[in-house]
């Protein structure tokens, strides 16, 4: 039997973006979009980065971002080809110091991001930052699909750059004002505190989460509404311990509303960008085909060295 994500992802290559990247010795990439110029291998996630990098906004010594001139807005967080910026084992040169004792060491991240009907834009976007202590992972779906959706999406990337330091609901209530004007969307935001080793989560919106730890996975709920549009009056969070071999998943609506999460010796082990694409391929079907934009978030731990 091969190992966990050997086999050929069907259906996604082409338009399909395949995004990865590690924290531990670095600081997480920020989801931005990726010039020609740049490459990522389909399975593994890895890029090689493009001439012309920019730092990220409001992060000081962060990693570059990686964007194409003249990008228009609804380009940013929505291109098929838009990835994480890669890194590197070595920390960057004007990042602080990463403490070594810390609870949680390292997590990686990894997604796909597929467009409805092959279309130029995808209306969901993810992205994943790091602002102290404090790793979060978001995931949004613009309201509807195409360009008008895209730009919803990545207003709301645009803005978790800037609130990156806030809680999951703090963060959300500025992601509210901040769609305000566009078609809104569903937002899922968790954060990992890596000196506590807690992960807290909130989401408004038709985004689905599910985390695993022990061996059990259980689903965090997201609350009804459209950042943007309307939100409920109080967000409440869930929390829980980052520890036991933790897995999380995030996705948009593009997967069915049931559907078993991957499993496999090697599962933990994987790459997140492929744990990503098997969900999506294991949950496709001629009997049910995709009508939406299809995306899906992982963040995971750093599995320990080899020897």
């Amino acid at each position: 039997e091969p190992p966990f994500g050997a086999v050929t992802c069907g259906g996604l290559t082409g338009h399909a973006a395949v995004s990865g990247g590690a924290v531990g010795h670095a600081l997480p990439g920020t989801g931005a979009p990726v010039p020609p110029a740049a490459t990522s291998h389909p399975l593994r996630g890895t890029s090689t980065p493009a001439p012309g990098t920019m730092p990220a906004p409001g992060l000081t010594g962060a990693p570059a971002v990686q964007a194409a001139p003249n990008h228009r807005l609804a380009d940013t967080g929505a291109d098929p080809a838009r990835r994480t910026a890669p890194f590197g084992d070595s920390p960057d040169p004007g990042a602080a110091p990463q403490n070594r004792s810390l609870p949680v060491t390292g997590v990686r991240a990894g997604g796909v991001n597929i467009p409805y009907g092959g279309a130029e834009y995808s209306g969901d976007a993810w992205a994943w930052v790091r602002a102290g202590e404090r790793v979060t992972l978001m995931l949004a779906d613009g309201l509807g699909h195409g360009p008008e959706a895209a730009r919803a999406s990545s207003a709301a990337v645009a803005a978790l750059y800037r609130w990156a330091h806030l809680s999951p609901a703090e963060s959300l209530g500025r992601l509210h004002d901040a769609l305000k004007g566009t078609r809104g969307a569903a937002v899922a935001m968790a954060q990992l505190d890596l000196t506590a080793g807690r992960l807290r989560f909130a989401g408004i919106g038709n985004v689905g989460a599910r985390l695993r730890t022990g061996g059990t996975w259980r689903h965090l709920l997201s609350r009804p509404g459209i950042v943007g549009v309307h939100r409920p009056t109080t967000l409440r969070e869930e929390e829980a311990d980052w520890t036991d071999d933790p897995l999380l998943i995030l996705h948009t609506d593009g997967l069915p509303s049931r559907w078993t999460p991957p499993s496999g010796p090697g599962l933990l082990a994987a790459d997140p960008a492929v744990t990503a694409a098997v969900t999506i391929r294991d949950t496709s079907s001629p009997a049910r085909p995709v009508r939406d934009d299809t995306a899906v978030a992982v963040l995971t731990s750093t599995p320990p060295e080899r020897p």
